[in-house]
């Protein structure tokens, strides 16, 4: 399954208002294509403060030689990243956060639209977690946040994941994923990040549910390198308009030789095997 990326707005028509800016920005975010490879660096809180992320100017700086076309971050990373930064790549503020151990399905507030607008950002990214118990604060939270966004021009992303507990043995279904990622969408969200369902026909499942732009998230350490960029292969065949990947980037033994890669699949079309010998 091919696709053709469809603004959210046509810019003949948007004129002088908040939409151009909304455009403008989404466009920023994503390649001539329509697709995006965007790098998740955001994962230190979540996850925990990893050596690369500990190290986090010197894997910036890698990841940047591959010319990703945007990255996630929060906003205290902002200053140290860009601050003087002649030719800054286009960011996302990440302006909620779980953490794996200690709220694993509630994102608190840690950001806000004025500090995306603020800071330079093109776009606001705020997850939630459907199926917890944290359900309806966290949907009441991204509706708050597509409200105050779209009236400053500026587009939302939303992670959204079926995290919660109350899928039992459905979570990481179709059924789940597609369930988070259209609730996502029917809230007004631009750009939904979610998990891979596991194959294209399946991702292709949660694509045409979705009445937004949907890229894949790039879940858990691979095996391999080659598998990474099969999972992108997959998502983009899918329909999918690319992926925001955080440890099978940052965690690969050349960050900007694997955002490279993961260019040559997504945006050059190349097959993961050929795409792989970058790697080399």
């Amino acid at each position: 399954m091919t696709s053709t990326f469809t603004p959210a707005f046509d810019i003949n028509k948007t004129g002088t208002t908040s939409a151009l800016g909304r455009e403008l920005r989404l466009r920023r975010l994503f390649a001539a294509d329509g697709k995006t490879v965007t790098v998740a660096l955001d994962q230190a809180v979540p996850r925990g403060v990893a050596p690369r992320l500990a190290t986090i100017g010197s894997t910036f700086a890698n990841i940047a030689e591959g010319q990703p076309d945007a990255v996630t971050i929060t906003k205290g990373l902002a200053g140290p990243l860009f601050g003087g930064n002649p030719n800054p790549v286009p960011w996302i503020l990440k302006a909620s956060m779980f953490s794996v151990e200690f709220h694993p399905t509630y994102d608190a507030t840690i950001g806000s639209v004025e500090d995306a607008v603020k800071l330079g950002a093109e776009a606001v990214a705020v997850g939630i977690s459907a199926g917890s118990a944290n359900q309806v604060a966290m949907f009441e939270m991204l509706t708050n946040v597509v409200e105050e966004a779209h009236i400053w021009g500026l587009p939302v992303v939303c992670h959204a994941y079926p995290s919660g507990e109350m899928w039992g043995d459905r979570k990481g279904s179709t059924e789940s994923v597609l369930y988070a990622s259209r609730a996502a969408a029917e809230l007004g969200t631009d750009i939904v990040k979610t998990w891979y369902t596991g194959s294209t026909a399946e991702f292709a499942k949660v694509v045409e549910g979705t009445p937004a732009i949907v890229v894949a998230a790039g879940g858990a350490p691979a095996n391999s390198p080659l598998d990474v960029l099969k999972q992108a292969a997959s998502v983009v065949e899918a329909g999918g308009h690319g992926m925001t990947c955080g440890r099978n980037i940052w965690q690969a033994e050349n960050p900007a030789k694997m955002v490279s890669a993961l260019k040559a699949v997504i945006h050059g079309g190349e097959s993961p095997e050929v795409a792989a010998k970058i790697l080399d």
